[in-house]
């Protein structure tokens, strides 16, 4: 890519050196860099009166070997694409050269005409390639994650052009991935990932990224929040951790309970009821765990926001509170929830085992809204009651 620029760039200058772009021999696979000096002062110099093509062979030049090692040592480090390296780059030395106090400005006037040209004649012949591909390209994917068709051209479809192959995408699967990506938490520690092509598990491209946080800005559905500030963070992974952490990890809890396996849920959700709530609410061993997890989802939600949130002691305290009086109305409720009861048949022979499901509504909507909550004092309101009847005994 960067030898077709400046191959451009040689001929809008007006450069009559052949051997002015570096070339590759083939047999040894290395890189070949011609001494473009030599030639510049054998046949250039003497009509080069403004030193237009001077400064043309200059930013050539800096960029085959005038090369920065402590940005290059930063791109190894970041684990930078080679290709963002070489933008970087292109434009650094365009850079340091328009902020060479020795140059005048009629000459940077003229370098920069020769650099705009050449990059609007570049981005041409990019879109016209992209073009030609792109209609080539055949579509390798045309059903979601449940494998229904997906409509083309539907407002609900984003096609893909990515690795020299289209793939179509809905919108909610779109978002499913991104989130997972971005709501990485092993252990509860936010990690959040690059977002990948879950068919071929390479990196979306940054404008790829761009495509479809546009596309998705119109979505009817709600819009992923966490995607939206990793789009507005130019997607530095780094840094869109440290500024979203608190919200990866309250997505985290969201997702958790709601995609963590059966078996495992009923577990942690036994261990709650036995650790966590001091009122005795014993639970068979063979209660469905479908029903159990359905039933005190909500409830372990709260648990997750007391014990392991980050984004204060404030939301930590109004969580640990609501879950407390909640898990105190269920049991006042129905203190024998969970029991077993076994029904003789009609016809008298065997019996039909009956679980204990009678608990009272709670939804997830109520418990994301735990900070509207406001503590139930029982143990103020029965010492305010045993004061009044002391007062009104001493009367």
């Amino acid at each position: 890519m960067m030898n077709t620029f400046l191959y451009i760039l040689k001929n809008i200058s007006g450069t009559n050196n052949t051997e002015l772009i570096k070339t590759t021999n083939k047999t040894m696979n290395e890189p070949i860099y011609p001494n473009i000096w030599r030639h510049y002062y054998t046949h250039e110099s003497n009509k080069d009166k403004d030193y237009t093509v001077y400064w043309i062979y200059h930013y050539i030049n800096s960029l085959f070997y005038d090369i920065d090692q402590q940005g290059k040592i930063g791109y190894i480090i970041q684990d930078n694409h080679q290709f963002i390296s070489n933008v970087k780059n292109k434009y650094g030395k365009i850079k340091r050269i328009l902020d060479n106090v020795f140059i005048d400005n009629k000459t940077k006037d003229e370098f920069m005409e020769n650099i705009s040209k050449s990059q609007r004649v570049y981005r041409s012949f990019s879109k016209l390639a992209y073009i030609y591909k792109y209609k080539r390209a055949s579509i390798q994917i045309t059903t979601n994650m449940m494998y229904d068709e997906i409509k083309p051209g539907h407002r609900d479809t984003i096609e893909i052009y990515h690795e020299g192959s289209r793939y179509l995408f809905t919108k909610h699967d779109l978002s499913r991935i991104i989130n997972t990506s971005l709501i990485n938490s092993p252990y509860y520690f936010a990690e959040p990932l690059i977002i990948r092509n879950p068919y071929n598990n390479i990196a979306f491209s940054k404008s790829i990224l761009y495509t479809i946080y546009f596309r998705m800005v119109d979505n009817p559905l709600k819009f992923p929040v966490l995607f939206h500030n990793f789009v507005w963070l130019d997607f530095d992974l780094h840094l869109f951790r440290a500024e979203n952490e608190c919200l990866i990890r309250e997505q985290h809890f969201r997702d958790y309970i709601y995609n963590t396996p059966h078996e495992m849920m009923n577990i942690e959700i036994r261990n709650m009821l036995n650790v966590y709530y001091p009122f005795p609410i014993r639970i068979t061993l063979d209660f469905p765990s479908v029903d159990l997890i359905r039933i005190f989802r909500p409830y372990y939600y709260l648990y997750m926001v007391s014990q392991y949130h980050i984004g204060g002691l404030e939301k930590i305290k109004l969580a640990s509170d609501y879950l407390i009086d909640k898990l105190y109305d269920f049991y006042m409720y129905n203190p024998f929830f969970g029991r077993v009861t076994y029904i003789m048949n009609n016809n008298g022979v065997g019996h039909t085992k009956i679980f204990n499901m009678d608990a009272p509504v709670f939804t997830m909507n109520q418990a994301y809204n735990y900070h509207l909550h406001k503590k139930k004092c029982t143990v103020c309101e029965s010492e305010s009651e045993s004061e009044s009847e002391s007062d009104d005994s001493v009367s």
